[in-house]
């Protein structure tokens, strides 16, 4: 049964995921540390999966890299800078920044029209996705949320087009965020995000996005519809709501959201197969 494809994808990017992140942000919850469980559940499904390499430094091991980067940076982003008025900035800057160093090998190939073009689109798009997640660092409901569905729309996205490694890197993240939400609704004294949870959110949902736009099938305007999900996570869900209302309705908003982009790599695979 194990040796069943779609098993494995269930276990990998999945089921393993959403246990690790669980089981560290329950025992990490009340410090700072918390939100690192959105790593803890990307790692075990790169260990799973395919395991860690990073030479040759391929474009998808870059994304790997940079991952676990964007997670090292929010730490010590929380530690020394929180209060910054314009960190969050400078933050969405190094994550656009980073987006296309991550598939410069594959925008060296094309034109240099079309590399300049291709590279100003997916830095302008990486940085405001990060900026708009990072937004939300306040609240751990609101966070997980905007996790749980970037990571299915870019898992879906990835699936859709014809990339089994971006979608398993996508629902990991979903799950991972899935279990954060579960912490906040059994706990009032978790911390919140920060910069930790949110920017490894932002940064690993951009990135999958802009690997499935160039090295697969994505359609360019399936990356500026994910922006959507986390405006869906600040609409209306007043705190006095109890936490497992409060964050059903906001999944609520930011699965409806999520429902565009993947509607869009939906209507690309549509057009290219007829």
């Amino acid at each position: 049964m194990l040796d069943d494809p779609f098993v494995q994808a269930a276990v990998h990017g999945g089921i393993a995921p959403f246990v690790a992140a669980l089981v560290v942000g329950a025992a990490l919850g009340r410090t700072r540390l918390a939100w690192i469980a959105i790593v803890a559940g990307y790692a075990t499904m790169i260990a799973l999966a395919v395991g860690f390499a990073f030479d040759p430094l391929t474009a998808a091991r870059k994304i790997v890299l940079l991952i676990l980067l964007a997670a090292l940076v929010g730490l010590v982003y929380d530690a020394v800078a929180a209060s910054s008025r314009n960190g969050a900035l400078a933050l969405a800057g190094a994550a656009g920044a980073g987006a296309v160093w991550a598939v410069s090998s594959v925008l060296a190939q094309k034109t240099p029209g079309a590399m300049w073009g291709a590279s100003v689109g997916i830095a302008i798009f990486a940085a405001l996705l990060a900026w708009l997640v990072l937004e939300l660092r306040s609240d751990g409901l609101r966070t997980g949320a905007a996790g749980l569905a970037l990571g299915l729309a870019t898992g879906v996205g990835g699936l859709m087009s014809a990339s089994i490694g971006y979608f398993l890197g996508g629902v990991s993240i979903a799950a991972a965020a899935g279990a954060m939400l579960l912490v906040h609704i059994a706990s009032a004294r978790t911390r919140a995000p920060g910069a930790l949870g949110g920017l490894t959110i932002a940064v690993a949902c951009a990135l999958f996005a802009a690997g499935a736009l160039m090295l697969a099938q994505l359609p360019w305007y399936a990356l500026p519809a994910l922006l959507i999900v986390p405006l869906a996570a600040r609409l209306p869900a007043p705190e006095r709501l109890h936490r497992l209302v409060r964050a059903a309705l906001l999944s609520l908003y930011t699965l409806v959201a999520a429902s565009v982009p993947i509607g869009a790599a939906w209507i690309a695979t549509r057009l290219s197969s007829s």
